[in-house]
């Protein structure tokens, strides 16, 4: 559900959590199908990012894991700790 209360139903995405709401957003305004993989990195790190702001139970950070056919690329993001 968004923050409404509507249902809120992707076929190119999922979100969960403590954040779920505050994710759908960002994602649903920045990701495109067919992204490259730095692309798509920037874009789920964009949006855990604006999360985290918003939610004080979401946590200090994220570890972003990309899988693509050539691999799996992992970084770690850190925020705000106060």
């Amino acid at each position: 559900m968004d923050l409404l209360g509507a249902p809120v139903v992707t076929e190119d995405f999922v979100v969960a959590g403590t954040s779920s709401e505050e994710l759908y957003g960002t994602c649903e305004a920045l990701y495109r199908k067919d992204m490259e993989p730095d692309d798509l990195f920037e874009t789920i790190s964009q949006a855990l990012l604006a999360a985290v702001d918003r939610d004080c139970l979401a946590g200090w950070g994220a570890i972003v894991h990309v899988i693509t056919p050539d691999g799996v690329t992992s970084r770690q993001l850190k925020c705000r700790k106060d």
